[in-house]
C-alpha cells in the first residue's frame, strides 16, 4: 500500500507546467491554450499542437524523456507499483486521451502529395469521359442516352458531373483557409484576417463554378457594348477587373508568405487565370469567327476547363504544404463526437 503522506507530498506538476518550465512554450501560450481548452473541452496536448506552439513529436519526447522518468522515481519508492502507475500515466493522458477516454472520434489524416494525386487521377478521369462523349457526339451516329452522357461529363456544361468537382475542390479550399485563419486567430496573430478573406473568395468561387454566375453576364454585356473576337465573352473583362482588385487587396499577404508558399501561390493563380480568362478568350475568339461546333472548339474548352483544375489543385497542395510545414503539424481531422458522451 502506498504510504499516504508521500502521496499527498508528491503532487504531478500538469502538462503545461512541464512545457513553460522547459522554455518550449511561453506563459502567455499556454494561457491561450487553456482558454481553448475550456472552450473546445478538450486535452492541453492535442490544442498546443493544434494552435502551432509545440510539435506532436516535441510533447511526446517530452513526456516519455522528462516526465516520465521524474514520476518513475516515485513509482520505485511505492508499495504499490499498480497504483502508482495510475498516477504515473496522468499527465500523458492530460497530453492524449486514450482510446477508452476518447470521444467517438474519426480523425481523417491528409497528405499534400497523395491528396494531390488522388485529384489528379479524377481531373484524368473526367477529362477523358468528356473526350469521349464529345467524339462520339461529332463522330458517331445517335445511341441511346447520347446526349444524357454529354449533359453528365461534358467540362463545359453547368451543373453535372466536371462542375460539381470543381466547386467541391473550391468549397475544400475555402474550408482549410478558414481552418488556418481559426488557427491564426487562437494565436493571436494579425493575419487571420486575410486567411479569412481568402477563404469568403474561394466560397462565392465555388457558388460560381456551380450555377454559372459569370456566364449570366455574357448576354447583357455583348449587347451593351457589342464586344467581338477575343471579348466574345465579355465577362473576361469583369474578371480581369476582379483580379486585379484581388491583386490589390491580398497581394501585400502574398508577399508575406513563406517563399515556397508564396512561389506555389503564384503558380497555382496564374494556371487558374490562363485558363479561366486567357483560354476562355481564345475560346471566344474562335467561336466569333468560326463556330461552336467541332471538336476545335471543344479541345479549347477542355483545355480551359483543365487548366482551372489543375490551378486548384496546385492551390490544395500550396495550402496543405503550408499547414504541414509552417503550423507545426497542424491535423486536418473530421471528429464525429457522441454528445451524450462528450465530457471526458
Amino acid at each position: 500500500m502506498i504510504n499516504q503522506v508521500n502521496t499527498k507530498e508528491f503532487q504531478p506538476k500538469p502538462l503545461g507546467l512541464y512545457l513553460v518550465e522547459a522554455g518550449l512554450i511561453t506563459p502567455t501560450e499556454l494561457e491561450i491554450a487553456l482558454k481553448e481548452q475550456k472552450v473546445r473541452g478538450k486535452q492541453l496536448g492535442e490544442i498546443l499542437v493544434t494552435l502551432g506552439f509545440i510539435k506532436r513529436q516535441t510533447i511526446e519526447y517530452f513526456i516519455e524523456k522528462v516526465v516520465l522518468p521524474e514520476q518513475q522515481q516515485f513509482n520505485k519508492a511505492s508499495a504499490n507499483t499498480d497504483k502508482s502507475k495510475s498516477n504515473l500515466l496522468a499527465v500523458v493522458e492530460q497530453a492524449y486521451p486514450t482510446q477508452a477516454k476518447k470521444p467517438h472520434q474519426l480523425d481523417v489524416y491528409l497528405s499534400a502529395k497523395r491528396v494531390v494525386k488522388f485529384l489528379l487521377g479524377i481531373v484524368f478521369c473526367l477529362t477523358l469521359a468528356s473526350l469521349f462523349v464529345n467524339l462520339t457526339q461529332e463522330y458517331l451516329p445517335d445511341y441511346p442516352s447520347r446526349e444524357l452522357f454529354k449533359d453528365l461529363f461534358d467540362l463545359d456544361q453547368e451543373t453535372n458531373i466536371p462542375s460539381l468537382y470543381s466547386a467541391a475542390s473550391l468549397l475544400f479550399c475555402s474550408i482549410l483557409l478558414a481552418s488556418i485563419s481559426k488557427a491564426k486567430k487562437l494565436a493571436g496573430k494579425n493575419n487571420y484576417r486575410s486567411w479569412a478573406g481568402l477563404s469568403i473568395v474561394f466560397v462565392y468561387l465555388s457558388l460560381d463554378e456551380f450555377i454559372s454566375i459569370h456566364e449570366k453576364l455574357i448576354l447583357p454585356l455583348r449587347n451593351a457594348y457589342h464586344t467581338r473576337g477575343l471579348f466574345y465573352y465579355p465577362w473576361v473583362i469583369a474578371g480581369g477587373i476582379f483580379v486585379l482588385i484581388f491583386l490589390l487587396l491580398f497581394g501585400r499577404f502574398i508577399i508575406t508568405l513563406p517563399k515556397k508558399t508564396r512561389r506555389l501561390f503564384l503558380i497555382a493563380g496564374t494556371i487558374y487565370v490562363a485558363g479561366a480568362i486567357g483560354t476562355e478568350m481564345v475560346g471566344g475568339y474562335y467561336a466569333d469567327y468560326y463556330t461552336t461546333e467541332n471538336m476545335i472548339y471543344v479541345l479549347i474548352t477542355t483545355l480551359e476547363e483543365v487548366l482551372e483544375m489543375v490551378g486548384v489543385i496546385v492551390f490544395i497542395y500550396a495550402l496543405l504544404s503550408y499547414i504541414a510545414s509552417y503550423m507545426n503539424g497542424v491535423d486536418v481531422g473530421l471528429h464525429i463526437i457522441d454528445s451524450k458522451k462528450q465530457r471526458i
